[in-house]
C-alpha cells in the first residue's frame, strides 16, 4: 500500500500506555523484549454503509514520548509519534530503503501541518 488511501474510511482506536505495558505489546506482537514509543496495527476492512473502512489500532507510551523529545515540546513529540502511527496503519513501512524514503517524505509533509513543525 504506502498511501494514504482516500477511498477508505478508518475507525481508529487509539490507547496509551504505561512503559511496562508497552513493553509486553512489543514482546507479544513484535518479538522484541523492549520499550518503544508506538505500535500500530492495520486491522480489517470492511464495507460499512457502502465505504471500505479500516479498523485499526494504534498504542502510544506517553512517557517513551516524553524521554525522547529532546528540545521539541511534548505536543510536538506527541503529534510526530501519531502521524508515524497513522502512516503506518495506511500501510507505511520503513523496512525496506526505498520505503523507508517513502515514509520520511509522508512525514515530512504532515509534519509541515504541527504547530512549530515538529523539527529539533
Amino acid at each position: 500500500m504506502g498511501s494514504e488511501q482516500p477511498d477508505t474510511d478508518f475507525e481508529l482506536s487509539l490507547a496509551f500506555v504505561s512503559a511496562s505495558e508497552m513493553r509486553n505489546y512489543n514482546r507479544l506482537y513484535r518479538g522484541k523484549d523492549s520499550c518503544t514509543d508506538v505500535l500500530s496495527f492495520e486491522g480489517e476492512e470492511l464495507l460499512l454503509d457502502g465505504r471500505k473502512t479500516r479498523l485499526c489500532d494504534i498504542i502510544i507510551d506517553t512517557n517513551q514520548v516524553f524521554q525522547q523529545k529532546g528540545s521539541k515540546t511534548f505536543s510536538e513529540e506527541f503529534w510526530l509519534v501519531l502521524i508515524h502511527g497513522l502512516l503506518h496503519v495506511c500501510g507505511h513501512d520503513h523496512i525496506r530503503t526505498a520505503d523507508k524514503k517513502k515514509m520520511e517524505d509522508a512525514e515530512d509533509n504532515y509534519r509541515k501541518l504541527i504547530p512549530g513543525g515538529g523539527i529539533e
